[in-house]
């Protein structure tokens, strides 16, 4: 997989800032800097600069944006909450959705450290487990391969309250990779993601689900366990199939639309596909 990803480049379709020339666009100002595009003010915003020509001719507020080419700073953000954790016997040559979700890591921290763009981690359930600041060498990359794989899943999910303190970490702009099953209040994963936006990140969003969720494989009677709440629940596979299939898909398009409105990028990834073709996909989709 990594020979595969190391011929892709991730890049942002946003606005990123860092610490050194590289291939990605920043708003710093500055001798190299060149107009970009306009935006509208927000409260808070430098009115030094505020287009005033603008102004004068329409009555309403926007700001000039520029643009130099710097290293994109990048976090990627794994849920490590009890749910990532299913199935709790995966069969023969598949994994949990923890387990994906790592490889999906992995991936993305080879190919950003390839390019020499420094990459962080952090993990979370109901709270931030663990926070590796970003560095782009390959001695980071083994720090986050080990982080990834000595933590196992645990605990209850809070997605949203999770990246609201992810967000208030961040002290630049830059790419955010979330990689969870999103098992979540949606409303509170939504303004987490607007958080995101109005602090002017860029972000992919990978929604990690096994191939049994997507599909609902179950005719027979079965016995369900909610791995977070320890909930109990028995049905009848046939009678429920065509709901749960509903409800999933309301589901899935909840979240989908969340992403499209602030512009971020979403996947949905069934535990199903190999990695390196998901990331391969994704990526060449970016670089286009």
């Amino acid at each position: 997989m990594m020979s595969a990803l190391g011929r892709l480049r991730l890049t942002s379709r946003r606005v990123v800032e860092g610490a050194m020339t590289g291939s990605h666009r920043s708003p710093l100002k500055g001798y190299s800097t060149e107009f970009a595009d306009h935006r509208e003010y927000v409260k808070g915003d430098d009115l030094r600069h505020l287009d005033w020509k603008v102004l004068s001719r329409t009555q309403r507020y926007y700001i000039k944006r520029y643009e130099e080419s710097t290293t994109l700073r990048a976090h990627v953000i794994v849920d490590c909450s009890a749910s990532m954790a299913y199935p709790r016997t995966p069969p023969r040559g598949a994994m949990t959705k923890y387990r994906y979700a790592c490889q999906l890591a992995a991936g993305l921290g080879f190919v950003l450290i390839r390019q020499q763009d420094p990459v962080g981690l952090v993990l979370f359930n109901d709270e931030v487990v663990t926070q590796l600041p970003p560095m782009s060498s390959l001695s980071h990359l083994r720090r986050m391969l080990e982080a990834l794989d000595a933590t196992e899943p645990s605990s209850r999910t809070e997605t949203g309250r999770a990246l609201h303190t992810v967000v208030g970490l961040l002290k630049r702009r830059g790419l955010v990779v979330i990689i969870s099953d999103l098992m979540d209040d949606h409303e509170q994963v939504a303004r987490a993601l607007a958080h995101l936006r109005q602090r002017g990140h860029d972000a992919i969003v990978i929604q990690v689900l096994d191939e049994m969720e997507l599909r609902f494989p179950f005719e027979k009677t079965v016995n369900l366990r909610d791995m977070e709440t320890g909930l109990r629940l028995t049905v009848h596979g046939a009678e429920v199939a065509a709901e749960y299939a509903r409800r999933l898909n309301e589901f899935l398009d909840q979240h989908k639309r969340s992403c499209f409105e602030h512009h971020f990028d979403y996947v949905l990834a069934s535990t199903a596909t190999p990695c390196e073709t998901l990331l391969t996909a994704l990526l060449s989709r970016r670089q286009r």
